[in-house]
């Protein structure tokens, strides 16, 4: 265990202090301009902690397996790190215009309005930092120990299209559903009614898929890229840095309800709707594919092999560039 891991564990665990604050803390705070203080600062506190040990704990997987991570490529290059922020806004941005704004599948009980408007960019660039380091930690296992998979022979104007439609349409249903209810922005408190939930899914399924086929077009690296190549990694690494990442999170999160869930159709899990657990990966998709489409040399470092290896994780020399290049194919 290097010095990031040990240190990005120990944050974690501090993160957890949020667990002992006292329910009447809760209850009935102390408001500053409508803000209740101490919730906000407690459950932003025990974030703050956490998002800093995912960072710390990826960048110390990746370091322990000699694979490249969001802060060797800033010491490479400092320019990069405004790029990689705005990728984070960018990211951040379509999932909450989609999610929140038109889908209403959350909210920040403890937030006011103006203190959201003054969090949610600089917020999301932040947390887009701990997807991706997260990402990139289970990429660096994976690589490891993969296997190589079945090439796959995918056309970019199929994702384009695809893409593109599904979103033009989920989107056009949404307006209409809203054109004959009225829209209100509700991101700090629940809402009776939202649109049926399939219209969301659709438009973040959609935008993941159009951002896929740019990528294609554009010849740049991609997870189908990598397909194409039989270097399954990227999408098994989006499974497992959801599975864990989503399991802790959401476990925390039941305590205080730093954000609560609504509009979520089927059962639940210890309050946390299941659909939420399934839509994970979907988030983690929308965070990798659309920065890799804003931030230069950020297609590289998500969806290639780590230097040094072949498609199939084993010892490698220059192939490990090419596996996952759509340019090769």
């Amino acid at each position: 265990m290097n010095v990031k891991t040990g240190l990005g564990l120990l944050l974690l665990a501090a993160s957890a202090g949020q667990l002992l604050a006292p329910r009447r803390v809760f209850d009935d705070p102390e408001r500053l301009f409508g803000l209740p203080v101490v919730p906000v600062f407690v459950l932003g506190a025990g974030t703050t902690l956490f998002t800093v040990g995912v960072i710390l704990l990826g960048e110390g997987v990746c370091q322990r397996f000699g694979a490249p991570s969001l802060a060797g490529m800033v010491i490479d290059d400092p320019v990069r790190l405004p790029w990689l922020l705005l990728g984070g806004v960018t990211a951040g941005v379509v999932l909450e215009l989609s999610a929140q704004w038109l889908g209403r599948l959350w909210f920040y009980p403890y937030w006011t309005p103006w203190f959201y408007g003054l969090i949610v960019l600089p917020g999301f660039a932040f947390y887009w930092l701990s997807i991706v380091a997260s990402y990139l930690a289970a990429k660096a296992v994976l690589d490891a120990v993969a296997r190589p998979g079945p090439r796959v022979s995918i056309t970019p104007a199929v994702p384009l299209l695809l893409g593109a439609l599904t979103l033009l349409t989920s989107l056009t249903c949404t307006i209409l559903w809203y054109a004959r209810r009225g829209f209100s922005l509700a991101p700090t408190h629940p809402v009776p009614a939202a649109p049926p939930f399939f219209l969301i899914a659709a438009a973040l399924t959609g935008a993941a898929l159009l951002a896929q086929g740019l990528l294609l077009r554009r010849r740049l690296c991609s997870p189908a890229g990598a397909v194409r190549h039989g270097y399954w990694v990227p999408g098994a690494a989006v499974l497992l840095a959801s599975v864990v990442l989503s399991v802790v999170m959401e476990i925390l999160n039941t305590a205080h309800h730093h954000w609560a869930y609504a509009h979520f159709p089927g059962p639940a899990v210890a309050g946390v709707p299941v659909l939420v657990f399934v839509a994970w990966p979907v988030q983690y998709l929308i965070f990798l594919l659309v920065p890799s489409l804003v931030v230069p040399g950020l297609a590289d470092l998500l969806w290639r092999p780590t230097p040094g290896r072949d498609a199939a994780g084993r010892p490698g020399t220059a192939t490990a560039a090419a596996t996952a290049a759509d340019s090769a194919s």
